[in-house]
């Protein structure tokens, strides 16, 4: 019968619960805790962490050997053990982004979901024996028959063997007319970079949180979200998706409104532009209609994460400025 105990991590202000049934690893980055691994199989070590107190369990066999210092000093792997009770151990987490290093990862092609005509969700399977370590919020390189383009991951860190990535049909990207002109399938190998970028969470902020994205960007502010969620941060969270008015709906509309349902103090707002994929646009105009849509009152005390293109944000930030919100509140990237 499987218990549930509590976890307490020493020297950090941070507890979480496991079920006798998961290793300490797994609901670790279930709760969105960013823990030092790679293989999580036992295969690499890398997981380890001391036992000060309580009673862990072995759940797998794992081929990694801890030497005898590392046994006689209460070390275990996180991987492949449960827990028996309530327990402390110590450990170091991922503090920032400079303390993940680059990795390159052979991954292979799980899925290929058009969701329209010219967008698809493409996910990349990791092997088991190196996942991708990465934050909340980063990019990365793909490369397919030496075609490479840099793409934004939508997934949440909370699980890296299965990475989420949403992309447009661009004539430019010679990766994106790979996948659009079926030369990219179902198992095929695709060559992952990185995780790159510094598009991240202030966990230990009180305020707020208004997420902002033109189109695309929402594959950022879905993984930052859903981040916050599995951190079960109690911020509450706004975000206002804009896309062009051609369109009935933002491409993940339901996906982006079924956060009402995990969020308690969760508001969702899309804002329809005038705007044509095919021609040139007035971006001063189409940062104009994205600020009009904005609460204020709730922007400007809030952290506020915005994705948009270049000229775009350029524009919309200094109107958010111009109407009291204070730069340091502000986290943007270009897409």
């Amino acid at each position: 019968m499987s218990g549930l105990f509590n976890i307490k991590l020493s020297s950090q202000n941070k507890n979480y619960e496991c079920s006798s049934n998961d290793s300490v690893l797994e609901s670790g980055l279930r709760h969105g805790l960013s823990m030092h691994y790679e293989c999580s199989n036992g295969t690499c070590g890398v997981c380890k962490a001391k036992l000060i107190s309580g009673v862990v369990k072995k759940i797998k066999h794992h081929d990694f050997a801890l030497s005898k210092n590392e046994l006689n000093n209460a070390e275990f792997l996180m991987c492949c053990n449960s827990v028996e009770s309530n327990i402390e151990i110590e450990l170091d987490l991922i503090d920032d982004v400079r303390s993940i290093a680059i990795q390159n990862i052979d991954t292979k092609v799980k899925s290929i979901h058009f969701i329209k005509k010219d967008m698809v969700v493409l996910t990349l399977r990791t092997p088991r024996s190196k996942t991708l370590q990465f934050m909340a919020g980063q990019d990365v390189e793909l490369s397919f028959k030496g075609d490479t383009s840099r793409h934004p991951m939508a997934s949440c860190p909370c699980y890296g063997m299965a990475l989420e990535f949403h992309i447009r049909n661009n004539k430019l990207d010679a990766f994106a007319q790979a996948i659009f002109n079926k030369s990219l399938k179902v198992k095929s190998k695709v060559a992952l970079k990185g995780p790159k970028g510094i598009f991240v969470l202030k966990e230990a902020s009180t305020l707020p949180m208004s997420f902002i994205a033109w189109d695309g960007g929402f594959a950022l502010i879905r993984s930052l979200v859903e981040h916050a969620f599995s951190l079960q941060m109690p911020n509450p969270i706004h975000f206002y998706w804009a896309y062009p008015a051609t369109e009935s709906a933002p491409y993940l509309d339901n996906h982006a409104k079924s956060w009402q349902t995990m969020i308690d103090k969760y508001i969702y707002r899309s804002i329809a532009c005038e705007f044509n994929r095919y021609q040139k646009n007035d971006c001063y105009k189409l940062a104009k209609q994205i600020f009009s849509a904005l609460d204020l009152s709730i922007v400007n005390q809030s952290e506020v994460y915005l994705c948009a293109p270049a000229e775009v944000l350029i524009y919309l930030s200094e109107l958010l400025f111009e109407n009291g919100l204070d730069e340091s509140q502000l986290i943007a990237l270009p897409i």
